[in-house]
């Protein structure tokens, strides 16, 4: 047995095993995580960004691409009022989507909501985002779904945000 030095009435060589073994935990967790530690830390300088906006109620344009209601599938214009979706209107017909609809519409919030949601889903091999430089807001998410799920990955998208009148 060597004479190392003890740390907190440790042997030096167990204080170094026990700490190997907290830092590969770590790391295992983070790899099992469908976000990356820099996807996170990219996660919330966007959800900064986004709050630090100079307005409240806005409008932007939304797509998903994924197996749901076709209306989701197409570009809308979704306005926000106090953090609700109070209006989306189809791009390609103009048409309103009733009121009773809206729900399956998302807020920018709910965007970030749902990418932070997505690290405890057990289902998600992975979730790429993409960000506005400047408003923070993402422009492109993706959920890849593991290679045994069927139809469990989408991709959503949106652009041109702009505050309400």
């Amino acid at each position: 047995m060597s004479d190392l030095p003890a740390r907190d009435g440790l042997p030096l060589r167990l204080t170094t095993c026990i700490a190997s073994l907290a830092i590969g935990s770590a790391l295992l967790s983070a790899c099992s995580s469908p976000l990356s530690p820099k996807e996170v830390l990219e996660l919330a300088d966007a959800e900064a960004r986004w709050a630090a906006r100079p307005f409240a109620d806005y409008t932007f344009e939304t797509s998903a691409s994924c197996f749901c209601d076709p209306e989701i599938s197409q570009w809308a214009r979704v306005e926000v009022t106090t953090g609700v979706v109070t209006r989306v209107v189809l791009l390609a017909s103009g048409n309103e989507v009733p009121s009773d609809r809206r729900q399956y519409f998302s807020t920018v919030e709910s965007l970030f909501t749902r990418i932070r949601q997505g690290q405890q889903d057990s289902y998600l091999a992975d979730i790429s985002a993409e960000y506005d430089p400047q408003l923070g807001y993402p422009t492109l998410i993706r959920f890849v779904a593991e290679p045994n799920i069927a139809d469990g990955g989408s991709a959503h998208y949106a652009r041109n945000v702009a505050p309400l009148p």
